[in-house]
């Protein structure tokens, strides 16, 4: 296993998550366990790379100005398409802000996924066609039939609101607690019109 790991773990020790430390340019440090190597290198005046190995004990550091270490080369080699993944998965990503990890491993699946047809399509047929447009008439095919279905259940969701009877506190929490007897039609929770998404009777929550 090679791969990067952040400064903020605290399993790290505390010299390699300092951020005020008296490393020099292109320097490394090194902490070694009975599993695993820990590499600390300098990168850049204000960049430190921690990189984390079970496959390298004992490293070597090349004979250069940069002075970079064996990790640092292994992973720059073998983890080039990871990255590159990466930075197009964020470019045009389907995630919602979330705090449920789940939700963002299924985010994670989908943008992948989308990553991998765009690659078998071109393949497959030759065409060339920007991600961007690729994305969206993937949605349009997956969507389908379902797209009118959709807007007429919005419609009716929009024109029969849920409402417990009793007036109550805002449930929610983005308002200074006003009362309210409407429900989200999701969370069932006590909704105030300032907490409600653009579609009337959705909190803002469950609009994430």
């Amino acid at each position: 296993m090679v791969g990067t790991i952040r400064s903020n773990k605290r399993e790290l020790p505390k010299p390699a998550k300092e951020t005020k430390d008296k490393m020099t340019l292109f320097s490394s440090n090194l902490y070694q366990s009975e599993d695993c190597t820990l590499t600390v290198y300098k990168s850049k005046p204000t960049v430190k790379v921690l990189l984390l190995s079970t496959k390298h004990r004992n490293i070597q550091i090349e004979d250069n100005r940069k002075c970079v270490p064996e990790t640092i080369t292994f992973y720059n080699k073998t983890k080039f398409g990871v990255d590159v993944a990466d930075q197009m998965a964020r470019k045009y990503s389907v995630k919602a802000g979330c705090f449920r990890w789940p939700f963002q491993v299924f985010y994670n699946i989908l943008d992948l996924a989308a990553i991998n047809a765009k690659i078998l399509y071109k393949e497959c047929t030759g065409l060339k066609i920007s991600r961007k447009e690729f994305i969206l008439s993937l949605a349009d095919e997956l969507a389908g039939e379902n797209k009118e279905n959709v807007r007429q259940s919005s419609d009716v969701s929009v024109l029969s609101p849920s409402t417990s009877g009793v007036r109550k506190s805002c449930q929610v929490g983005y308002c200074n607690k006003n009362k309210s007897s409407t429900c989200c039609m999701y969370c069932k929770k006590i909704v105030c019109g300032k907490c409600t998404n653009e579609i009337q009777y959705i909190c803002k929550k469950c609009a994430r």
